[in-house]
């Protein structure tokens, strides 16, 4: 059940009611509309109407009732913003209730019902049309499935019994838990295939040709199962219109799970232990659910499922994940910061470097804006490697269904490269992807400056050197600007966007624009050492190598954060991250920190023996690091764990009096956009709160009798 947050009060979806004949049948349809043009959503007022809409019909001469929406979304699920008002279990349990309630009105009909999917169907809105007998939807949709588990919640009107008879255990586990854990939706086109949806339909005439799938089945002329074609032919026939199954009659027969299916249920639940380590209790609720719905021998009904769901949504997991979900979508749309300026036309970007991740940009450049993208290097044969890597991505891209021959060629043919940075004249952008030293991006800019035109943007994906002295140089230093991705591109969507007082109001402005383009979402900070995501990842590096410098044991100290469900131990993030770089960093952060920061010796010591971390291939500690490690010291995990925490409330603190960002909504963003911080912790400081007792976000605590 998902859906508005941002309303300060419910957003009433009305249901409107005519009577349609077509094809020698009556439809009563009941339409999902918002008088305010939002996307249709389901809180208690519009739970009310569409129960009363069903109530109120007039089934004289019906033969069928269908329910439909208009535009882009059928219905996106609950209203999130009232669900987080309830402070009490009796409450929270009457938000399923209610949910359940009136769905079943629905499928108690005594005629034939459908659902016509016009658009996205989302949690609760998916749950609605599950409670119908068939379902069409157009093949436009993008994006039916159960967001719940990943908002700490469970799909609580209906949805777990009703997906179990349709696709199995193993499928519907999948879908509500791993799925939405990774934010992952399904097409018009894969929910048919799972058996989620019975006909999928062309987005123009949708609607008419629902109808016509309907009266085939009330004609006993459909399969019940249309081909995704734009011409559906239904040819196995049923015996009379009267006989027309109902839902209850086409729900497959309660079975005990096969052993594969256990053994797919049992994966999952080891997969959510490595992960999560029982951090978030959502998806362990769901997959119990699953299992017993699949089980015959357990009591059907829907206690259980209510009583779940309202535990879950008191919880601070639920709280964290809802206010998460809230900081991605209403930030992403509307970023802080952004100036009420013209930003400038970006017709062609110029990438300085030849690496892995200059590589990267020039693609997404290429990919997103579809301009001419030029790449230069030192190194002739470093340009002809990175545009190969660009060519063999593109063709991934197309082996996956992603992407199409044309279109890939289309992008690669936008890519050139060289070594004379000439080529650079006409570019309206140009970003630098350079060695970590602040005197070799100095002589970059200092040699491009000249060869721009005086309009052109200079952008930096430095990860933690002073903007103001890498333009200090310039003859207009107001047109440079820190644009910082995140490894790998193409998968996390934050760029941070950094500026200096000399920063001019049109580069800034230029610079949000180009981050809508590329879809990633802009986050502004101040010119202060590590930005957002890699000073408060230095800080917990801090703290953790401190102790590795101390004797303590590493094992013990990589896996304290384990509880907390994040994902990847320090260590194995300090691997991906590549020591000789984490050490720049910490090298930066001491000079501007000194009391908060130190440079390990530790660190100090992996870099110079070239060893690529702390561990082995399996991620554990390697013999080679344990052999540079002081002989390890018993350490409690609590007291580790209570140490870095402290510490990362220390710098959120810090962070928040320097003014580097707007306020704590921009620092959760980041960690869940650049670090990929779990919607459970809320980002960081939800999580800080809930672990350390600071109050960064009091609203998000619920107050709960101490029997609770």
């Amino acid at each position: 059940m998902t859906g508005n947050t941002a309303a300060s009060a419910e957003s009433i979806t009305e249901i409107g009611t005519k009577h349609v004949d077509h094809a020698g049948y009556r439809f009563a349809l009941l339409t999902l509309e918002n008088a305010d043009h939002r996307p249709v959503t389901m809180g208690p007022a519009s739970l009310a109407n569409f129960a009363a809409g069903v109530r109120a019909l007039d089934l004289s001469g019906v033969d069928a009732v269908a329910v439909t929406g208009t535009g882009p979304v059928f219905c996106a699920g609950a209203d999130l913003k009232k669900m987080t008002e309830t402070a009490t279990p009796e409450q929270a349990e009457d938000v399923a209730r209610q949910g359940l309630d009136t769905f079943a009105l629905l499928e108690a009909l005594p005629v034939p019902t459908f659902a016509f999917l016009n658009g996205a169907a989302l949690g609760g809105g998916l749950e609605l049309a599950l409670h119908a007998g068939y379902r069409t939807a157009a093949d436009s949709v993008r994006a039916l499935g159960f967001p719940e588990v990943r908002l700490g919640l469970i799909p609580g009107w209906g949805g777990i019994a009703r997906t179990v008879a349709l696709t199995g255990p193993a499928l519907a586990a999948r879908l509500m838990i791993s799925d939405s854990l990774a934010g992952k939706n399904l097409s018009a086109r894969a929910a048919a295939e799972l058996g989620l949806v019975d006909a999928v339909l062309p987005e123009d005439g949708f609607l008419a040709a629902s109808l016509d799938f309907a009266a085939g089945i009330l004609a006993g002329t459909a399969a019940g199962s249309a081909p995704a074609t734009a011409a559906p032919e239904w040819t196995s026939p049923l015996p009379t219109r009267a006989a027309a199954p109902s839902r209850a009659a086409r729900r497959p027969e309660s079975r005990f799970p096969t052993a594969a299916e256990l053994a797919a249920l049992e994966g999952i639940r080891t997969q959510l232990d490595s992960r999560l380590h029982g951090a978030a209790p959502a998806p362990y609720r769901a997959l119990e659910l699953i299992a017993e719905s699949a089980d015959p021998s357990v009591e059907a009904g829907p206690g259980a499922e209510i009583r779940a769901f309202g535990e879950l949504l008191l919880s601070d997991e639920a709280r964290a994940s809802i206010y998460a979900f809230h900081v991605t979508q209403s930030l992403a749309k509307k970023p802080a910061g952004r100036p009420a300026v013209e930003p400038l036309p970006v017709r062609s970007v110029g990438v300085v470097g030849a690496g892995l991740m200059a590589s990267q940009l020039a693609l997404v450049f290429a990919q997103q804006l579809r301009v001419p993208v030029r790449i230069t290097d030192l190194s002739q044969d470093r340009v002809d490697a990175a545009l190969g890597w660009i060519g063999g991505q593109l063709d991934k891209l197309v082996g996956r269904g992603r992407l199409d021959a044309a279109g890939a060629a289309a992008i690669c043919a936008l890519v050139t490269g060289g070594t004379d940075k000439t080529a650079f004249a006409d570019c309206d952008v140009v970003i630098e992807a350079v060695f970590e030293e602040l005197n070799v991006k100095r002589a970059v800019f200092a040699e491009l400056e000249p060869l721009l035109h005086p309009d052109a943007l200079l952008l930096t994906n430095t990860s933690s050197l002073s903007i103001e002295e890498m333009g200090a140089g310039l003859a207009n230093p107001g047109r440079l600007i820190g644009f910082h991705f995140f490894n790998p591109v193409a998968v996390l969507p934050l760029v941070e966007i950094i500026t200096t007082q000399k920063t001019d109001q049109a580069t800034l402005a230029t610079a949000f624009e180009l981050a809508r383009r590329l879809r990633k979402t802009p986050v502004l900070a101040t010119d202060t050492a590590g930005f957002v995501v890699n000073r408060v990842l230095t800080r917990l590096f801090g703290e953790v190598l401190s102790l590795l410098d101390g004797g303590a044991d590493p094992d013990t100290v990589d896996h304290a954060l384990d509880p907390l469900g994040l994902p990847m131990t320090p260590l194995q993030l300090l691997q991906f991250i590549g020591p000789a770089v984490q050490l720049h960093i910490c090298e930066k952060m001491h000079q501007t920190y000194p009391r908060r920061f130190s440079v390990s010796t530790s660190l100090k010591t992996i870099v110079a023996t070239g060893l690529p971390g702390f561990l082995d291939d399996g991620g554990r500690i390697s013999a080679e690091a344990t052999a540079l490690l002081a002989a390890p010291v018993a350490a409690d995990a609590g007291a580790v764990r209570g140490r870095i925490l402290a510490a990362l409330a220390e710098e959120v603190t810090a962070m928040l009096e320097e003014g580097v960002v707007a306020g704590p909504e921009q620092i959760n963003l980041c960690m869940i956009l650049g670090a990929n911080y779990p919607f459970h912790t809320g980002g960081l400081t939800p999580l800080l709160d809930r672990e350390t007792g600071t109050a960064f976000h009091p609203e998000l605590r619920v107050p709960l009798p101490a029997s609770r």
